[in-house]
């Protein structure tokens, strides 16, 4: 679930990743203007430039935006910028090794873009994925599930969507890796858990259709259908949704229940097509169609798709990333995005 540019085409920056062919990154407004014309591309790229300002500046990643490029961005069959992978290549292959983890959900923040990024390009497991999700399992708690990434007070990643996470980086694992030993016993925990702790809001039940698409034993044929309902039944007027309106009630967080009243966004709208697409609503029905023609609509000059932050002191709006990020993803579902070969 990006940034805004000024003038998009004509300013540029020699810093941003050392490519100075990327425009300028500026964090997300909401008074930036509408792009003039639709343009999947322009997303791709807005998605590099979000990565890479992030990372020029912290070394690190970002769930919000380094995370969700890896895993959106092969989508669109436009050269991407290799830093964004690099930077999560070398975490493993040095600072893991001289200084460990900063935080123990970084396993799964690493390992899980690379996993999705191999099965979207190379079709081949890199021997440092492997390693990557290999530390993630040892993250595992005894009841199958992982401890939430935490930071912020007002997250929407929390134990159960780390755990799906988890769980998705294991099945798309290119070569067969959840096939052995050790990743089958964490999707069995995995299940485990799930039959547990039942998904509380409609953000949860879409992150439970995402794995289930993937994983066997997770949702039933009915319970599939009906979570595919209650997002679909929160479409706004204008045929898109907001991620508030996706999490739990909260008067103080203006979400749940108490969202009715605002704007739809790139997250909530990108999101829901995306899960309802995994549950195998299809692409021609009535509210899939009026979520794309939302998304046509609203897309952004520098190529994002908005989304508020739920955190009001920041001024960096990151769900703009993870919503833009996510409409590429719905888009490529609905089949707005011409396919990449399959590697």
């Amino acid at each position: 679930m990006l940034v805004v540019f000024v003038a998009v085409g004509t300013r540029f920056s020699a810093v941003i990743g050392g490519d100075p062919a990327l425009p300028e990154h500026i964090p997300a407004a909401a008074n930036e203007p509408l792009a003039a014309e639709f343009s999947v591309e322009k997303a791709a790229i807005s998605l590099d430039v979000a990565a890479l300002a992030w990372q020029s500046k912290n070394q690190c990643s970002q769930c919000h935006a380094n995370f969700m490029c890896l895993i959106a961005r092969p989508a669109v069959a436009l050269p991407s910028a290799p830093k964004v992978r690099e930077l999560y290549e070398s975490l493993v292959a040095e600072r893991w090794e001289k200084s460990g983890l900063r935080y123990p959900s970084e396993a799964m923040v690493v390992a899980v873009p690379l996993a999705f990024h191999d099965a979207q390009t190379t079709g081949k497991l890199h021997p440092l994925t492997r390693k990557a999700l290999d530390r993630m399992l040892t993250h595992q708690r005894a009841d199958g599930g992982w401890n939430g990434i935490g930071g912020a007070e007002r997250t929407f990643i929390n134990e159960y969507e780390e755990t799906l996470l988890a769980a998705l980086g294991i099945a798309v694992a290119p070569e067969n890796y959840a096939a052995s030993d050790a990743p089958a016993k964490a999707l069995d925990d995995i299940r485990t858990y799930l039959k547990a702790h039942a998904a509380q809001t409609p953000y949860q039940k879409g992150m439970l259709l995402w794995a289930a698409r993937h994983i066997g034993g997770l949702i039933s044929e009915a319970d599939r259908t009906a979570a595919a309902q209650t997002l679909l039944q929160l479409q706004h007027a204008d045929g898109g949704w907001n991620l508030r309106g996706l999490l739990h009630d909260s008067e103080e967080w203006q979400s749940g229940k108490f969202a009715g009243g605002q704007p739809s966004d790139g997250l909530g709208t990108g999101f829901a097509i995306f899960a309802a697409r995994n549950a195998g609503v299809s692409a021609d029905d009535r509210r899939i169609q009026s979520g794309l023609a939302w998304l046509k609509r609203n897309q952004r000059a520098s190529g994002r798709w908005f989304t508020p932050s739920l955190n009001t002191y920041t001024k960096q709006n990151l769900p703009s990333n993870s919503g833009t990020a996510f409409a590429i993803m719905a888009l490529r579902e609905c089949g707005e995005v011409r396919r990449r070969p399959s590697p």
